[in-house]
Formats: structure tokens, C-alpha cells, sequence
């Protein structure tokens, strides 16, 4: 069945993100939306230098900003002042598909961030283990993705149905079974247009 922009919007709130966001790069792909498959490849691959997606202009949305707390090695909790409050959050870099491992069965999240932890052992000079959130806030991050993701699809609507109706076009079979005494047959549209193609682009 061909991707359309509407079938993703249409199915986007029942299959999983992960599935969606793929879906999405493809059509990205096909219909050259170079922005839009970008950001599909960061949020699916996540926004880690090994991403090749991930360059130095790129930071982490703030829609994947999450509350919690830093905790050592025990578990100890980081007592901050109210003027560092901002510590107390995070921006997820995982992967689209890792986000929603984590929301099976748990109520909370411990990640560690070994980058982060370097940050507060260099200007708090405290040491720290982990980062601890409610899921409540991960589903909260998921539903933003969700969103984000529509509301991209909306903008670059006309861009990737145009791209949709020419790959339809062009994956039409030439040849195609029929009963006659070679069981093969031609579909001349099919191959007239193919012909035709690339001589108008030319």
C-alpha cells in the first residue's frame, strides 16, 4: 500500500512512533524533503554524534526536556539551590525506539549520562550516577514527538503528495501476467510513459 501523508496522520495516534517516524523518512526520502528526513533520522536514531544526522549545529529540542533528579551511585539524591533549579532537568537523546522500551512496565527511569556527570563533577564539584524521572514525563515527551511529527507532515504536504503520485506512477509494472499463450503481457501506458519520462525531463 503507497505512504501518503494522509494514511500517516490517519494511523499515527494507533501504531507505535518508531513505526510512523520510519514511515515518514521514506516518504521524506522519496519526495526530497531533505529538513523533514533529517529530523526523522535524529529522532529515530537519536541525538548522538554517532548519528550521522547529528552535526554541530544541531541541539537537542527542548520538547524532549524532562524533570527529575541526579542521584549517586547509592541513590543519594543532588541537593541543588533555587538558583541552579535548571539542573534538575534533562534532554533525552535517545532514539525513538528505546523511549518507548522505557515506558514498559516501570514508573520510574534511571539513565546514565556519563556527559552530564562529567559537567557536575567539573563546575559543582559533586559526583553523580544517574538521572532519575517519572515515566508519566517520558510519555509527555512521546506525545510532543507525536505532535511534532504531524504538524511537519501538515507543513510539507503539497511537496510530498506531488512525490507520491510521480512514484506511483513510475512503479507501475510494465510487464504483467496475462493469459495468453506466453503468460506474459506488456502494459503499453505503463511503458509509454516510462519512455516518455525521461525525454521530457531532458
Amino acid at each position: 500500500m503507497q505512504v501518503t501523508v494522509d494514511s500517516l496522520l490517519d494511523k499515527l495516534g494507533d501504531e507505535s512512533l518508531s513505526s510512523s517516524l520510519a514511515k515518514a523518512l521514506r516518504l521524506a526520502d522519496r519526495g526530497g524533503n531533505r529538513a523533514l528526513a533529517i529530523w526523522c533520522r535524529l529522532e529515530l536514531g537519536g541525538y548522538w554524534s554517532s548519528n550521522s544526522a547529528m552535526t554541530e549545529d544541531v541541539v537537542v529540542p527542548e520538547y524532549r526536556t524532562v524533570p527529575g533528579q541526579h542521584t549517586d551511585i547509592y541513590g543519594r539524591a543532588l541537593v541543588v539551590p533555587p538558583d541552579l533549579a535548571f539542573i534538575g532537568e534533562t534532554r533525552l537523546r535517545n532514539g525513538i525506539e528505546e523511549l518507548e522500551t522505557l515506558t514498559e512496565g516501570r514508573d520510574e527511569v534511571v539513565m546514565h549520562d556519563p556527559d552530564m556527570c562529567a559537567l557536575l563533577r567539573e563546575h559543582l564539584e559533586v559526583e553523580v550516577y544517574a538521572f532519575r524521572f517519572s515515566v508519566v514525563h517520558l510519555r509527555g515527551v512521546l506525545a510532543a514527538i507525536r505532535q511534532e511529527l504531524a504538524d511537519k507532515l501538515e507543513r510539507s504536504r503539497s511537496t510530498l503528495k506531488a512525490s507520491g503520485t510521480r512514484s506511483a506512477e513510475s512503479d507501475e509494472e510494465i510487464f504483467e501476467v496475462r493469459p495468453n499463450l506466453w503468460g506474459v503481457g506488456v502494459n503499453l501506458r505503463a511503458l509509454w510513459r516510462r519512455w516518455k519520462g525521461p525525454r521530457q525531463e531532458a
